[in-house]
């Protein structure tokens, strides 16, 4: 066909054709309706498993909300604070700065300003803010975070006390659901109560008490609408609004002033109130941390605690531990043991350079290293760490130990130069030999045989048989007065007579003596126990010379006079307990013995040093100067000190009790006395004055030229005790060769012959 006149052809199908055979024909809304139907089944299944899935989860959330008994006993941990004698704070334990403090007792702007700024429907909602929280996760999504922000004040509880920090959807609906729960068991003041506790408003410090102390040193019910307004402001980012700091001044302003409005708008204060307040400055008067003072009494302290009540109740269970610590004196103490360590250490230190020769070693001259002895030691440590055992470098300690007399309340306790070195409490633990120190239990057992202070004893060299050879013990200036009292043998600490009257009296009767008086340590029945060749706890030979001023009572050390929870309530108390060990006679003659080592003895230097009360007491030292001690008391305290060194190696010759421990005691003891009367020791009844002639030692006649005063026990006539002096009769002189020695006495005198040692 030609191409010119080709046609096309379409195919148009008559309207009226019939459908195929078989078919009907379909019904277009019939078709849309079944398409709706379809897709309205389909999102109906879609939403049911959208809505299982969401109560699954909410099935599963629920689940790991607090449980009834969590709400209902929500407790924050609190810090436990440790009380001085004068009602400081000398101490915390805990994990979180906290203290509680009752809702009605913080400022009423506290409270308002908190809910201004945090919270204004918190009294009108049921734990969340559901427009507050649509409007959040609006501005949200068009930010494209998750919602984070619109958090009640219940809300914020929830996740400070059950949550984490974490931002994330699923934290948000716990939040919300365990909202919702606390205020159905709190109301809302105990809600707000719960919240101003628990919140942290930086520097460590968490809830409205802590950080009032932290920031303006007062308790939160001082705080001023300033700074309760610094307080609120704070909340929203602590570290970064934290007034303390001089560079957040600006921004704490700012803060500070949007808090004001915020109440302005709550009609908390008024208009002028408000202006005045935002023109004002912040003055914050940062408190600094509760001291470090007496570490190792507060070791003491947290280890019992922890034995009795566990360490949860220690560190969050918000304790007020009221203890029976001077501060005042044991920073003095302090002070004073750290200036005597430092003289004692440059002892030691010239004594290792001197016996190693290691400055030959070093190339280092002596001098040059002894006055840089610090430096060049950590410089060379090695060095000195290999030199024998015999001449190595020795570290001074001390203890002091300070005791109420009637009490036994621990005052002050050092328990070695320093607690992070080392924790072993010396005043405690450490076992050493007391030296002339423990004489006193010798004589006090002498006075209570019947010997009297006028009691003649000879001091001369003795040879005494043991197990081990002959025993050929001296005095420490190795030379012998010859006849002498027993009140001359104790103030001059001559050892000879004070083992004649270990003999006399018997050792196990001394043995028995001191274990009365609390020294609960192995002592041997031995003569060398006289002079101290034994070993003692500090602790308990300074407690047992408080018996002397106590009229012969014992009471025990304590440091805890009571124990309250967080609300006040008394968990515990000390009672003292006395318990009488020796007579009131004895104890007050052994005063006035040992009054005469403060006056004229071994420890004459006291009153010159500054201490001038009445006082009593003992030095000692032992072999090599190994240790050198003072024990001394007033009626009202014993305090000892002790310095040594752990090895048992020498301080260096001449470092006795008087050398080593009387700068230490004399600052210690003063401090002690600071707010105390004067007070003399008490004579009891049944102690009699008598004159004693001085070349007879015996009762004072009337021709005894200048007899001096002394006492005996009464109870019967003195005359039955002491002979009267034989030298000084009728104007002539006869001298006597008769002493009263070891043997005389109320108990089996012999008055036909006294002895003489």
């Amino acid at each position: 066909m030609d191409p010119r006149t080709r046609q096309t052809f379409r195919y148009f199908p008559p309207a009226s054709a019939p459908p195929p055979a078989g078919r009907t024909p379909a019904d277009p809304g019939r078709v849309r309706g079944r398409r709706l139907i379809a897709f309205g089944l389909t999102a109906i299944f879609l939403l049911s498993i959208a809505a299982g899935a969401g109560l699954w989860l909410l099935v599963r959330l629920y689940d790991t909300l607090p449980s009834v008994e969590e709400l209902e006993n929500i407790e924050p941990p609190l810090v436990s604070k440790v009380i001085a004698r004068d009602g400081s704070v000398i101490n915390e334990f805990g994990t979180e700065r906290r203290f509680w403090v009752s809702v009605d007792s913080m400022p009423q702007n506290l409270l308002d300003a908190v809910v201004a700024t945090e919270d204004r429907k918190f009294y009108d909602h049921w734990g969340i803010d559901v427009k507050r929280i649509l409007g959040a996760v609006l501005v949200d999504l068009v930010h494209r975070e998750s919602a984070q922000g619109a958090s009640t004040i219940t809300q914020q509880l929830a996740r400070n006390v059950y949550l984490t920090s974490r931002k994330s959807m699923v934290r948000k609906i716990r939040e919300i659901l365990t909202a919702i729960q606390i205020e159905k068991h709190y109301a809302k003041k105990e809600v707000l109560e719960l919240y101003l506790n628990q919140v942290y408003l930086g520097a460590g410090c968490f809830g409205m008490e802590a950080a009032s102390q932290r920031y303006f040193s007062k308790h939160v019910w001082e705080l001023s609408l300033n700074e309760c307004a610094v307080l609120a402001g704070t909340i929203q980012l602590p570290e970064y609004y934290r007034p303390d700091k001089q560079k957040n001044m600006i921004r704490i302003l700012n803060r500070r002033n949007s808090v004001i409005r915020s109440m302005l708008a709550m009609h908390a204060v008024d208009k002028a109130t408000a202006r005045n307040v935002m023109e004002s400055s912040v003055d914050a008067n940062p408190m600094e941390p509760a001291s470090k003072t007496a570490p190792y009494l507060m070791d003491l302290i947290r280890q019992y605690v922890i034995d009795k009540y566990g360490e949860d109740e220690l560190y969050s269970g918000g304790l007020v531990i009221y203890t029976t610590l001077d501060p005042v004196a044991q920073d003095t103490a302090e002070v004073a043991a750290a200036a005597q360590l430092i003289v004692l250490q440059k002892r030691l230190n010239r004594m290792c350079v001197d016996s190693s020769g290691i400055a030959a070693k070093l190339g280092i001259p002596r001098d040059t290293l002894l006055a840089h002895f610090d430096s060049l030691h950590a410089v060379h440590e090695k060095a000195f760490d290999a030199l024998p055992d015999s001449v190595r470098l020795r570290t001074a300690q001390v203890v002091v130990v300070a005791l109420d007399v009637q009490t036994g309340a621990m005052l002050t306790l050092i328990g070695g130069r320093n607690f992070d070195e080392t924790k072993f409490d010396r005043a405690l633990q450490a076992l050493r030999q007391p030296g002339s120190a423990f004489k006193p239990f010798v004589y006090t057992a002498a006075i209570e045989h019947g010997f009297a202070p006028m009691s003649v004893v000879l001091d001369q060299p003795v040879t005494i048989a043991t197990p081990q050879g002959d025993w050929r013990p001296e005095n420490f200036d190795k030379e012998f007065l010859g006849p002498v009292t027993i009140r001359q043998a104790l103030y001059k600490s001559l050892n000879l007579p004070a083992i004649q009257m270990l003999l006399a009296v018997g050792a196990d009767t001394v043995v028995m003596c001191a274990r009365r008086m609390g020294i609960t340590t192995p002592l041997s029945a031995v003569p060398s126990l006289a002079i101290g060749a034994c070993e003692v706890i500090p602790m308990e030979i300074i407690s047992a010379y408080g018996i002397f001023p106590n009229a012969g009572m014992r009471v025990t050390p304590y440091c805890i006079e009571k124990i309250a929870d967080k609300s006040g309530k008394l968990l515990e108390t000390h009672a003292v307990a006395p318990q009488r060990v020796l007579s009131p006679q004895v104890a007050f003659i052994m005063c006035d013995m040992m009054s005469d080592v403060v006056r004229r003895g071994t420890a004459a230097k006291i009153p010159g040093m500054g201490f001038t009360r009445p006082a009593a007491g003992k030095t000692g030292t032992t072999n090599d100067f190994s240790d050198a001690w003072f024990i001394g008391y007033t009626p009202q305290i014993v305090c000892g000190v002790w310095v040594g060194v752990d090895e048992r190696r020498s301080l260096g010759r001449g470092v006795t009790g008087a050398e080593g421990a009387l700068p230490i005691w004399v600052p210690a003891a003063r401090a002690l006395h600071r707010s105390l009367p004067v007070e003399n020791f008490h004579r009891p009844d049944g102690v009699a004055a008598v004159n004693v002639c001085r070349e007879s030692h015996k009762l004072a006649g009337d021709f005894c030229p200048d007899p001096l005063p002394d006492y005996v026990i009464a109870g019967t006539d003195p005359s039955m005790t002491l002979d009267s002096c034989d030298i000084h009769t009728g104007g002539r002189l006869r001298r006597s060769p008769d002493y009263f020695g070891p043997g005389k006495g109320k108990r089996g005198a012999d008055k036909r012959r006294p002895q003489m040692f």
